[in-house]
């Protein structure tokens, strides 16, 4: 018969950093625990604006700008 092996995972808990302000949005970010990379927290376009993570920051921002935009011409729109 043969024995399955057990696999031991050490995961570790993120880190959350500072917060960054960028164009009056607050862009979160963490260090992940398994893998160090630093992830940023923003509104992605291409899910509907729900929250994402990148490892990029410029990306980030970039998307905070885009998002900044849109939501300005909602609100013209229904003025």
């Amino acid at each position: 018969m043969k024995q399955t092996k057990k696999i031991r995972h050490q995961w570790e808990p993120s880190e959350v950093l500072e917060d960054i302000e960028f164009n009056g949005y607050t862009i979160k970010s963490i260090r992940h625990g398994n893998t160090g990379h630093v992830l940023f927290k923003f509104p992605s376009k291409a899910h509907n604006w729900e929250n994402c993570w990148t490892m990029d920051l410029s990306t980030a921002k970039s998307n905070v700008s885009k998002y900044k935009l849109q939501m300005k011409s909602k609100e013209k729109k229904s003025n």
